[in-house]
């Protein structure tokens, strides 16, 4: 009777705990990854990708053609305004050459005729057979001034197109180029013996050459629509170079475009949905602090973080801790419930995207579950 009791009550433990066993949540599905809510700074910034470049920067050309016969200055020389960069050789045309020729004798022989109007005149009004106000008298007079001027003008031209140089008054024209501003060469696209197009052909003028005022560097980019939105001047910036990716350079947003700088229709296709647009807003940055001791040249990649908005020293979150129920959001608190955590709704503040400020609805330091990792949410 005794052993069938033992037996009895044996078979019953063992009952039990295969029903706690089965009731009973295990380990393994309460094993859930911890973090930690912690004091950070948290800022929303909006990106703009582009180049640093001078504020000033000139593309020197030519008034006169001619051939490139000398060039004063190389790349990265530091040249000062009206010093000479380059000399030209003039290289007319012949048929050029023979009508500026001809327009110059022409113009002698106009202003050698009117003299001899006048004289005939002026001694006509000195034995007082036409008075010194006769309308033919003053005329002659006021052409042998014009066909003086317009010789001049001639010789002038002759002597440019021949010679390379001739005065006007107290200008002197030359053949010379000179450095229109203070600053450095960037660039050389002409070399000794090349042909110039001046300003003033039916072709594009050649560029000789460009110079930038290299003490003042600006940052000129595109940041998207949805950024352009929320961008005022005066927001704080800062700058990675792309040869210097080690640095955080501080600036300050200076200029956002009004209107889309890219706007690009599908020419070949013209209907509504075939469409395409890109839209990028240009934004500048100035009053760069750039670091002493390192090298800048014109056109260095770089990006602009510029912060939109800042909470600094407030208690955040990851963002992957949370879960929504519709827009409300939730963490996740570890109990001793069934399903081993407790929903508990918080009130959010910024976010950087990664991490997120949390107003309320739990404690600083407070250890919550990572929702991304829990099924069935």
């Amino acid at each position: 009777m005794k052993k069938r009791w033992i037996v009895v009550a044996t078979l019953s433990a063992i009952a039990a705990l295969g029903i706690y066993a089965v009731k009973a949540p295990s380990s393994d599905e309460h094993h859930f990854t911890m973090l930690t809510a912690k004091n950070a700074t948290i800022e929303k910034q909006a990106i703009a990708v582009g180049q640093i470049m001078p504020t000033q920067a000139v593309k020197i050309k030519s008034q006169i053609e001619g051939i490139v016969d000398e060039i004063y200055v190389n790349l990265g020389d530091k040249v000062e305004v009206g010093s000479p960069v380059i000399k030209l050789r003039p290289n007319p045309a012949p048929q050029d050459l023979t009508r500026v020729n001809a327009d110059l004798l022409k113009s002698k022989a106009d202003l050698e005729s009117a003299k001899i109007r006048l004289a005939n005149l002026k001694r006509l009004a000195a034995q007082k057979i036409i008075p010194a106000n006769f309308d033919a008298y003053i005329q002659a007079q006021a052409d042998v001034k014009s066909k003086t001027a317009e010789l001049k003008q001639k010789q002038q031209e002759s002597d440019l197109m021949s010679k390379g140089e001739s005065d006007a008054g107290s200008t002197k024209l030359t053949s010379i180029i000179y450095a229109p501003i203070n600053g450095t060469v960037l660039d050389v696209k002409v070399d000794v013996g090349e042909p110039i197009d001046s300003t003033g052909s039916n072709q594009e003028a050649t560029e000789i050459m460009t110079m930038a005022d290299m003490k003042n560097i600006i940052f000129k980019g595109s940041v998207s629509e949805h950024d352009a939105a929320q961008l005022t001047e005066g927001m704080p910036v800062e700058l990675t170079l792309a040869p210097y990716p080690d640095l955080k350079i501080a600036g300050k947003l200076t200029e956002v475009a009004v209107q889309s700088e890219k706007l690009n229709d599908d020419k070949d296709n013209n209907t509504q949905q075939t469409q395409s647009f890109d839209n990028g807003f240009a934004v500048e940055v100035s009053d760069i602090k750039f670091p002493k001791g390192i090298t800048l040249r014109s056109g260095f990649t770089a990006t602009a973080h510029i912060t939109l908005k800042k909470a600094t020293d407030v208690m955040t979150v990851p963002e992957r801790a949370l879960y929504f129920k519709g827009n409300d959001p939730f963490v996740l608190i570890a109990d001793d419930s069934t399903k081993g955590y407790k929903d508990v709704p918080v009130k959010l503040g910024l976010s950087d995207g990664i991490n997120v400020e949390v107003l309320s609805g739990i404690e600083p330091k407070q250890s919550i579950i990572d929702a991304s990792m829990v099924e069935g949410l």
